[in-house]
């Protein structure tokens, strides 16, 4: 069968709307056939999956408009189709209207079982859409508040309804509108390579802008520069990382130091793992935990890259993990815990349509176990900061609030940041955890907290 751009972003649409694939794990899995696409086509290809997925309640919000047949009675395949044609009409300027349209009928063709009837079906309202669309009223605001900002932001009914209850309707919009829009890509400049401004001098001379990040003295965030990250000057050197600032905010707040010896609880893909080495010099040693050995070993690669040694990687359940397994206390503990990931929904579109409120439930209990088996393993005197990029309170304050309530051997602990995040640092007693939003300072949602085991006596 030939390989096509829409083909390809039906296929990845497909299997990212399985509870357990990632919108990551399906383009990897469909890695090699993209490789067959050209450039452009792979733009188009990846345009349209994220595209789709980032406007997919406004695209449904159409689909009731104009289509005769209930959303929740379609097939899946077909309303995925649907989404792919009106992406196109609405969104992508380049593409026109007859060629949106011929190519979602075509795409029918390349399913097993859907007859003529079907392909008439999405002609007919893809050709009503085409030109109608723009007199389709949004929900009422005021009367249907979470049913307009799913419609408008593409934002849930039942997050937006919690969101408007929590933070009232005017801070929801904001949020949800920040959410809709396309994130900078921020990178995490490797101090033990170059500096910021070697790094932005480099990307300036391919005719690529950078613009410092305010609180990171490590980040640069670049706007379109038309290649992957693995393209960009200084990627095979290892000079940066991609890494939101709120991430590196994390590792700032753990401020691990060399010499020391330290434990990343849960370091995934080693992002924040490689930062912890790049703060320490490659002097001390890291410990880096995860339970997916495939993660581990695509974070060695990363480190090799950056040039770290001090590293070690154990395949482990931290849940399930004493003093013994590593031979002695850590100085300073990261708990980058596993959460629902409501706060990174502008780089995961994905992650709003597989996230229910039991979710937050859930997540919250495992993430109280973690913190407290990771809490076991710090140094009396030592460090141990817990982040989820999450801002629902439930994975927030209440994790920490119950975890300080129970642990009577630690006490929270300052950030000690040289300057407030926006008034998100008011005060002493909250000085030791801190939300970002991206709203207002134009981050991923990150909670983190900073705490202190105390030291026997």
């Amino acid at each position: 069968m030939e390989i096509d751009a829409r083909h390809m972003a039906f296929t990845i649409l497909e299997a990212g709307q399985k509870q357990k694939t990632t919108l990551d794990s399906a383009i990897d899995k469909a890695g090699e056939q993209l490789g067959h696409l050209s450039p452009a086509d792979r733009s188009l290809c990846n345009a349209i999956v994220f595209g789709v997925l980032r406007h997919r309640g406004y695209l449904d919000h159409l689909i009731r408009a104009f289509s005769r047949i209930r959303a929740d009675r379609l097939d899946s395949q077909v309303k995925t189709i649907l989404r792919i044609g009106l992406f196109q009409l609405v969104f992508l300027d380049r593409v026109p209207d007859f060629a949106a349209i011929n190519t979602s009928v075509e795409l029918v063709k390349k399913l097993p079982g859907k007859q003529a009837k079907t392909r008439g079906f999405i002609n007919a309202v893809l050709r009503q859409a085409a030109g109608r669309y723009k007199g389709i009223d949004l929900p009422d605001k005021k009367k249907q508040f979470p049913a307009f900002l799913q419609a408008a932001y593409s934002i849930p009914g039942w997050l937006g309804k919690r969101w408007a209850g929590r933070y009232g309707r005017k801070s929801a919009e904001a949020i949800s509108r920040a959410i809709l829009e396309i994130p900078p890509i921020t990178l995490r400049v490797n101090t033990m390579k170059t500096s910021p401004e070697t790094l932005s001098k480099a990307l300036n001379d391919t005719g690529i802008d950078t613009r410092a990040t305010e609180f990171s003295a490590l980040g640069l965030h670049i706007s379109s520069p038309g290649k992957s990250p693995a393209e960009l000057p200084g990627f095979d050197s290892g000079h940066f990382q991609v890494q939101d600032e709120a991430a590196q905010l994390v590792v700032q707040v753990l401020a691990p130091r060399p010499g020391e010896q330290v434990l990343d609880a849960c370091a995934g893909l080693g992002g924040k793992t490689c930062h912890i080495g790049q703060l320490m010099e490659n002097a001390g040693r890291i410990t880096a935990v995860d339970v997916e050995p495939g993660k581990l070993d695509r974070l060695k690669a990363e480190a090799d890259r950056m040039g770290l040694t001090n590293i070690r990687t154990m395949a482990l359940d931290i849940m399930r993990c004493t003093v013994k397994d590593f031979n002695g206390y850590f100085d300073r503990v990261l708990v980058d815990a596993p959460c629902t990931g409501l706060g990174v929904m502008r780089r995961n579109p994905d992650t709003r349509w597989k996230r229910t409120k039991h979710d937050i439930t859930r997540m919250a209990a495992q993430q109280k176990k973690i913190l407290n088996a990771a809490a076991s393993l710090v140094a009396p005197g030592g460090i141990l900061v817990y982040a989820v990029c999450s801002c629902e309170p439930e994975e927030n304050e209440d994790v920490i609030r119950n975890f300080l309530s129970k642990r009577k051997d630690y006490e929270a602990d300052i950030c000690g940041f040289k300057r407030n995040i926006s008034g998100l640092l008011p005060n002493p007693e909250s000085g030791y955890r801190f939300k970002t939003y991206p709203d207002h300072i134009q981050m991923d949602g990150f909670f983190t907290a900073r705490l202190r085991r105390k030291k026997t006596t």
